[in-house]
């Protein structure tokens, strides 16, 4: 039997094509090089009274600020900007809470105040008003200004912005995992000078973070306490009729044992914590970090000078030292006002308290080597966790001296991989072009520079070498066993919408072979590894995810929403006749919100239990379990076969597992299908009348009919799975074109007489793959 795949409805295909259309019937006159720049010119000519509106804006915090309590206001909106409940999270993390506390702790360490004047509600809600209103200007004012020799820069606005209001690379158990991984390299350096090994300072400085959450419940056990005298007290002033037996009672209670529990609970409470029922849940009572490290990342009020300079004096983007020193130091006591920024900042944190252990001159040795190769053993171990089986090979050698941090082999497929640990600078995530391309070119181009230049070397000759540091041959590849090579960069910081957008890189000169590479920050590589659950779903992913380099028209902003898109819908574009100019596809960030909702529950921040998103998860009827069998075959070239399977869309998914299981309960003994552009054909037959010789000649008879060269044919057993391939060359043969007109012959016969004997709610014998009412039925 054969399977023909029906056309499915594809409404964002249509809707894209629509515009498509719509956009060729209509002429729109474009703007000139000349008017281009007279335009912008315009609009920089109002940029000084944009200034002085921004300038007020933060005049008006200023004066709010320093008209009361300084520590009022920082308990106030830390608590208003920091907690969320497990009903408020998932909107908590659409919102702009970070970037306003961030802003309000840069400020208030900059201007500094002594003023101890209790603050009216007034104040408070005026400056909650005016932070939203400064966020709104500066967004504006950042449009604006993201020009670079003279013309607006879309790689500057876009690093600017997220430098402006976007917070954190990693959820806070990768953070904390990959700092724990990398740091440990270097216990030695800090028990020398501290006495604490690095996990003991994570572990510490996540204490510190997690200290308003615990500070918080010993507040409650105070209050609850208060509570349950207050519930007792009441019961017993409802007992008093006059003026004369409330004075007594009130006499009676103040020398009460009730009263004197209470007190004494409250007391114990004290002496068990520390902390008393006045302090703020933000005060650091205790902590065994070493002195000098607290000092190193505490800062006082008035000592964030930085923030002040730049064009506009206090503007979002300036530089702060509130990320470095998250800690805020008054008096004598410690507030940990931030405690996101602990979490966001760990990484730079434990590398400024390592490299200031470090004598200059041997940062290089004691501390970048080691974290090069932290990156390129961890990369490479993460690719093993989405491939198992995979061969994976480290620091080779071939040519005269040429090197290569990492090849990775699967099946017919070749992962060359060159990891970056360099540092994205705050320059350039401050949208600093010269510092963007700079930052680039050691980050991106270099890794692409010998990615490419490996694989011009594989398929050079038929077989090639690659040596050890020892000289020694640890590697030779043939390229006709390699279908597919992959290039891949890794990095320890993430590049955010950079790589997600390769083609921006071309503006530099880089990136300029016809060829891309999949830029990937390490903990986006840990989460793709976590939910990928077969390795071909990621060849599928890593296959695509390269491929949409070329739709430049279709912007995603970072990694992950890109891997979510895919989960959710495939991220397959090639079917898509896409505007050639005028035409800009934006998507947001909604298709990765399940993954973020399944570590937001993983971290205790949800109480409804979040499943882990899946490719084909919607798909209830998909065959991923047949793909995993396959898989597990470990025959050669079965990527090719499993990758096809998944490449199917989820109507033709529940066809075929509906087809397998007729052939499962011998209902049916084979069937077929195919997609012309893939040049695969696929034949599905029972274990029970398989022989290789007869499936050779019909799949030959097929090949020839439909001039596919590839052919699989997958032997379905009740509890196994086998496959066999076959390549044909489709030569024209007089015999074959006898036989394939004779197969049409009795394919028509075959349905003919089916039109007798079908019942209505069948499937129908031509292949369409819809029920027999719905098709022949009608002819």
């Amino acid at each position: 039997m054969i399977v023909n795949l029906p056309k499915k409805d594809d409404p964002f295909k249509e809707d894209i094509e629509k515009i498509t259309r719509e956009l060729a019937n209509q002429s729109f006159p474009e703007l000139d090089e000349n008017a281009q720049k007279e335009h912008f010119e315009k609009i920089k000519e109002n940029l000084p009274k944009f200034e002085e509106e921004i300038s007020e804006l933060i005049d008006s915090l200023k004066t709010d600020i320093l008209s009361c309590d300084t520590k009022q206001i920082l308990d106030y909106f830390s608590a208003l900007y920091s907690f969320s409940t497990p009903d408020t999270v998932t909107e908590d993390m659409d919102s702009d809470r970070s970037f306003k506390l961030d802003y309000l702790h840069s400020l208030i360490t900059a201007i500094g105040s002594s003023n101890s004047k209790k603050c009216d509600e007034k104040i408070l809600r005026n400056i909650d008003e005016t932070l939203e209103k400064l966020k709104m200007q500066s967004l504006l004012y950042l449009m604006f200004t993201s020009d670079f020799n003279g013309e607006p820069n879309q790689i500057k606005f876009l690093q600017s912005l997220h430098h402006m209001v976007v917070r954190g690379d990693s959820y806070s158990e990768h953070k904390i995992q990959m700092c724990k991984e990398l740091f440990s390299k270097f216990d030695e350096v800090l028990k020398s000078k501290y006495n604490i090994t690095s996990n003991d300072l994570i572990d510490e400085l996540i204490n510190i973070a997690n200290y308003p959450i615990k500070n918080l419940e010993i507040q409650k056990k105070y209050f609850d306490e208060m509570m349950m005298a207050h519930k007792g007290f009441v019961q017993q002033a409802k007992q008093i009729h006059s003026e004369e037996e409330s004075a007594s009672f009130l006499e009676q209670y103040k020398q009460s044992d009730s009263l004197k529990q209470t007190n004494d609970k409250l007391q114990k409470i004290y002496d068990e914590t520390g902390v008393s029922l006045n302090d703020s849940i933000f005060k650091i009572h205790e902590t065994s970090l070493p002195r000098e490290i607290l000092e190193q990342i505490s800062i006082k009020l008035g000592e964030n000078t930085d923030f002040q300079n730049g064009k506009i004096e206090y503007f979002p983007t300036n530089n702060t030292h509130i990320y470095d020193k998250p800690i805020v130091k008054i008096g004598e006591e410690y507030y940990c006002y931030n405690s996101a920024s602990m979490y966001f900042n760990l990484q730079s944190l434990l590398e400024n308290i390592l490299l200031d252990t470090i004598p200059p001159n041997k940062h290089q040795k004691n501390y970048y080597k080691k974290k090069g190769e932290y990156l390129e053993d961890q990369s490479l171990e993460l690719i093993q966790q989405i491939l198992p089986g995979c061969d994976v090979y480290k620091n080779l050698k071939y040519g005269i001296d040429d090197e290569v941090d990492g090849i990775v082999i699967y099946d017919n497929h070749i992962f060359i991989v060159e990891a970056k640990s360099n540092k994205f600078t705050l320059g350039a995530r401050q949208g600093d072009i010269n510092k963007i391309k700079r930052n680039t070119k050691d980050i991106v181009e270099k890794s692409y520079q010998q990615a490419i230049r490996a694989k011009k070397y594989i398929i050079s000759n038929e077989l090639v070498e690659f040596r050890d540091k020892n000289k020694k041959t640890v590697l030779t590849i043939n390229r006709y066993d390699i279908n597919n090579i992959y290039l891949i960069n890794a990095t320890l910081e993430p590049l955010n919408h950079i790589s997600s957008d390769l083609s921006s890189l071309k503006e530099f000169g880089f990136i300029q072979d016809d060829e891309w590479i999949w830029s990937i920050y390490l903990n986006d590589l840990r989460i793709i590894s976590e939910i990928i659950e077969l390795p071909s779903e990621f060849l599928v992913y890593i296959e695509r995810r390269i491929k949409y380099n070329d739709f430049p028209q279709i912007k995603m902003a970072e990694e992950i929403d890109i891997f979510g898109y895919f989960l959710s819908e495939g991220l397959y574009f090639d079917d898509i006749d896409f505007p050639k100019s005028g035409f800009m596809l934006n998507i947001d960030s909604s298709f990765s919100k399940n993954i973020d909702l399944y570590y937001h529950w993983k971290e205790g921040a949800l109480n409804k239990v979040q499943k882990k998103p899946a490719f084909f998860d919607g798909c209830k009827n998909n065959i991923k379990f047949l793909v995993e069998k396959i898989e597990n075959t470990n025959k050669k070239n079965f990527s090719i076969l499993t990758k096809f399977l998944l490449s199917l869309d989820c109507y033709t998914h529940e066809l075929i597992k509906e087809q397998i299981t007729l052939i499962i309960k011998s209902q049916r003994t084979d069937f077929h299908t195919y997609i012309d552009n893939a040049n695969i054909g696929v034949v599905f037959v029972s274990k029970r009348i398989y022989t290789y010789d007869q499936l050779y000649q019909q799949c030959e008879l097929y090949a020839y009919e439909r001039k596919i060269n590839n052919w699989f044919v997958i032997i379905i057993g009740n509890d196994s799975v086998d496959f066999e391939q076959f390549y044909y060359e489709n030569k024209p043969s007089e015999l074959l074109e006898e036989k394939v007109a004779g197969l049409k012959e009795y394919r028509l016969l075959q349905t003919l007489e089916a039109k007798k004997k079908l019942g209505r709610n069948e499937t129908c014998p031509c292949g369409s793959g819809k029920k027999y009412k719905k098709c022949c039925l009608r002819k």
